[in-house]
């Protein structure tokens, strides 16, 4: 995808498939809305203050990102319920021994485990064991079997791969001082820049064709996918490096969404690639995300298809980065808590304004 002259490229139709069924995913032609004009001032923007990130991601740094194997969001302790965690955990653990069974107390945690965790939590899982489509549940009372889909020692070693892909795109992206507001913006100016949508596995699911690759893990290796791999393996990486995310659904669509400070935002990935870096996506309300896209609240699916008795309360209400959703992102500077974004000033695409953005009342 080749950046047009500031430009924003048209959004298509794109595509989703969950475990079990297959999600078309509707965008809005809107890519913006425009901000106050009483705040946006060039005078105002020192480009000696940002930190460019484009050459903070490929300037040679000392790693620091070691690989986290067991990683759980706050979404799915408080849709599914500790013990569904806690299961999971046995079986991440289990799969790295080799073992051939894990602790599971009954066949209603096997199944949502195996449905739902291993695509946003541990993206190359789904590639080395069974998530079967139908389950015996009779044989499990604390615990459940493991099926390779390869030897144990292939397994070793696709898990030792994934984890330097990992440690790699983190130690090259993300520097240790960043503060979770400057790691949520700097991946996802690293997604907008770095992978493609995939227009022909989109056409395919389209035409009613059998599409069974897609997968965040297949994101994170070819570097193309369509909206839920892309936000799957961006929540992902985000719950890397201790930022609690994951993923939200809603009228054929698919997204991310942070806990930050204890407030949620949305932040939609695919959209940002296919416009990039325009803020418009990134820390969205419900009332934005409803405005790009028409995604409504009471349609969101949170995480994935399991329906608790009681949902915990998600709602993103916080409008403090409202002034920016007309703004393309340039830079932040981790000295001075600032972010400066962009827009031209007119039809022209000659000249720029900038916004400068304080956010050091973030985490």
């Amino acid at each position: 995808m080749k950046k047009l002259n500031g430009k924003i490229l048209s959004l298509i139709m794109c595509i989703v498939i969950p475990v079990t069924s297959v999600m078309g995913c509707g965008v809005s032609d809107t890519v913006y809305s425009n901000p106050d004009p009483t705040i946006i001032s060039s005078d105002t923007v020192n480009s000696s203050v940002a930190t460019d990130l484009t050459e903070a991601t490929t300037e040679a740094i000392t790693p620091w990102f070691t690989f986290e194997t067991k990683v759980c969001s706050s979404f799915h302790e408080g849709v599914y319920g500790k013990k569904m965690c806690d299961a999971w955990y046995s079986l991440v653990d289990a799969v790295l021994a080799g073992e051939d069974t894990f602790s599971c107390p009954d066949g209603h945690t096997y199944v949502w485990v195996m449905r739902d965790f291993p695509e946003i939590l541990f993206p190359v899982m789904k590639d080395l064991i069974d998530t079967p489509e139908s389950y015996d549940l009779s044989t499990i009372n604390g615990t459940a079997k493991i099926k390779y889909l390869v030897s144990k020692e292939e397994a070793a070693q696709k898990i030792a791969e994934f984890e330097k892909l990992v440690e790699d795109i983190i130690n090259s992206v993300i520097r240790p001082e960043y503060t979770e507001f400057e790691k949520a913006l700097a991946l996802y100016s690293y997604f907008t820049h770095t992978y493609v949508y995939d227009y022909d596995a989109a056409r395919a699911i389209d035409n009613n064709e059998v599409v069974t690759y897609t997968s965040s893990y297949r994101l994170l290796t070819t570097k193309t996918g369509v909206c839920g791999e892309i936000s799957q393996a961006y929540s992902y990486l985000l719950l890397q490096v201790g930022v609690d995310a994951s993923t939200v659904s809603g009228q054929h669509h698919e997204w991310s969404i942070i806990n930050l400070g204890g407030k949620y935002y949305h932040i939609d990935p695919t959209f940002g690639i296919q416009s990039w870096d325009s803020m418009a996506y990134f820390m969205m309300t419900d009332e934005q995300r409803a405005d790009e896209g028409g995604y409504l609240k009471k349609n969101f699916q949170y995480v994935g298809e399991y329906h608790p008795e009681v949902l915990p309360d998600y709602s993103a209400n916080d409008d403090s980065f409202k002034s920016l959703y007309g703004y393309f992102y340039e830079s932040f500077d981790h000295a001075t808590s600032k972010v400066t974004c962009w827009k031209y000033k007119d039809d022209t695409l000659e000249e720029k304004d900038y916004i400068v953005f304080d956010y050091s009342a973030f985490p």
